[in-house]
Formats: C-alpha cells, structure tokens, sequence
C-alpha cells in the first residue's frame, strides 16, 4: 500500500495551518498588517475531508496492518485538530481586530509570551507529525503545563488590573477570549503530538492501541 500521497496531503494541511496561524498572531504584534485574504479555512476543511475520505477508503478497501493501519487511523484522527487549529486562526484574527486600537497603550508581557511559545509549540508539534518524531513529540506535550501556567496568571490578573482602572471592559472582554483561543490552541498542538506518537509507536497516551 502506497500512502505517499496521503502523507502529502497532510503535510501540505499542516503547511496553510503554520501559515494561517503565523498570520493571525502577527496581526496581534503589528495590526497595520492588512493581508487578511491569507486566512482561508475553507481550504483547510478541504483537505480534512480529503484525508478522512482517503484513510477510510484504505481501511475499509485494503485492509491494512500495523504501520500502514497506525498511518490512516493517526492520520484520520489528527486532522479533526489540524481543522480546528485553523478555526482558530481565524478567531484570533477577529479578536485581534477588536484589540488593534490598544496596540500602543495595553500590552501584557505574559501574553506576548505565551503566544510565542504557543507558536513554537505548534510548529514542533506538526514537525513531530511529519518527522515521525516520537522524542520531540513528548517534549511538546509537556511544554503544555507551561502554557497552561501562563493561562491561569494572566486570567487571575486582567480583573485586578481592571479594578486599578488600567484596563477598560472591553479590553478585558477581548483579552481574555484571545488568552482562551491561544490556551486551546496549545491544546491542540498536544493532541497532534499524541497523534504523532502513536503514529510511530502505536501508544496514544501511554496506552498501546495497535
């Protein structure tokens, strides 16, 4: 069974969610970035219900084994969070639009941080993916108690900064939606990296499924 289109596919999905999602932060560190016409979910759903129909196909077809039945089943799971990546993407880009006016005057440094290791960790994590890097697979799922750590300090700190009147409502509002988006987008790097794991090993959160 050759599946080299099928690990095309998903790297070239992987490829428009790292460029949907680089897009959709740098409008939050620069909002004169005017290429919005970058993000396009559509294509992204494409290729998932391209990648569903293929792995299906071939396990229901070929009946496959082993390593070639990890690769369609991984596959088949993972883009359901490659997908969602790029929902993200474009929630970001709405909130970030809402924030562009407090640019210069309201900035967290906690949460410039914890965007850019939420970039980091979804870049590694699809790299993991495509490499069948089960080392640096592990090491993404643990990076996510960092951003979990930075989620919380940033929520226990927008209300007392409200109360000090440093910050408005809507700020706030908008805040914490995008700290929610950048918190579940790590999530979903996570979950790409289980899937990359189990797509070498056959374990999926320590348990061995095949």
């Amino acid at each position: 069974m050759d599946l080299t289109n099928l690990e095309i596919d998903v790297v070239e999905m992987s490829k428009r969610v790292k460029e949907s999602l680089n897009y959709a932060f740098s409008f939050y560190f620069d909002p004169n970035n005017s290429q919005k016409d970058i993000i396009n979910d559509e294509v992204i759903n494409e290729y998932e219900r391209k990648i569903e129909g293929i792995c299906l196909l071939n396990i229901l077809k070929e009946r496959p084994f082993a390593t070639e039945l990890r690769k369609l089943t991984g596959y088949f799971k993972v883009c359901e969070d490659l997908e969602r990546l790029g929902d993200h993407a474009e929630d970001v880009c709405w909130v970030n639009s809402n924030l562009a006016k407090y640019k210069d005057t309201m900035r967290l440094p906690k949460l410039d941080e914890m965007i850019n290791k939420t970039l980091i960790m979804v870049n590694k994590a699809i790299d993991s993916l495509i490499n069948f890097d089960e080392d640096e697979a592990k090491k993404i799922i643990k990076s996510d108690d960092e951003i979990d750590k930075l989620y919380l300090e940033i929520l226990s700190l927008l209300p007392s900064l409200k109360k000090d009147n440093r910050f408005d409502d809507e700020f706030t509002i908008f805040t914490t939606l995008l700290v929610k988006y950048v918190e579940r987008i790590a999530d979903h790097a996570s979950n790409v990296a289980e899937w990359a794991i189990y797509i070498k090993s056959g374990f999926y959160k320590d348990r061995y499924i095949i």
